[in-house]
């Protein structure tokens, strides 16, 4: 995910080894491996993000999910607007 980095799109990147991913697909239970990343950003960068990983992982592109940010010190905060892509 160093691409996000680079762009300014996230502030920091944790990618996950491969986990086993588990869901229900015609009455069916199946697994497979998927790669899971969480990173810090802006809620208005998420749109961009997830473009931006679907066309760089046309065929397995990993699971992406926002959660909100209830709490962020203030110190970390200054710096995720300050290092990341005006929104």
């Amino acid at each position: 995910m160093d691409f996000l980095i680079e762009e300014r799109l996230m502030l920091n990147a944790l990618v996950s080894d491969k986990l086993l991913y588990k869901q229900r697909r015609n009455d069916e239970k199946e697994s497979f491996e998927q790669t899971l990343i969480m990173g810090t950003t802006k809620a208005l960068l998420f749109t961009k993000i997830n473009e931006r990983i679907q066309r760089k992982f046309i065929k397995n592109p990993p699971l992406i999910y926002a959660m909100p940010i209830i709490y962020m010190d203030e110190k970390q905060s200054k710096n995720l607007r300050k290092k990341t892509e005006k929104a």
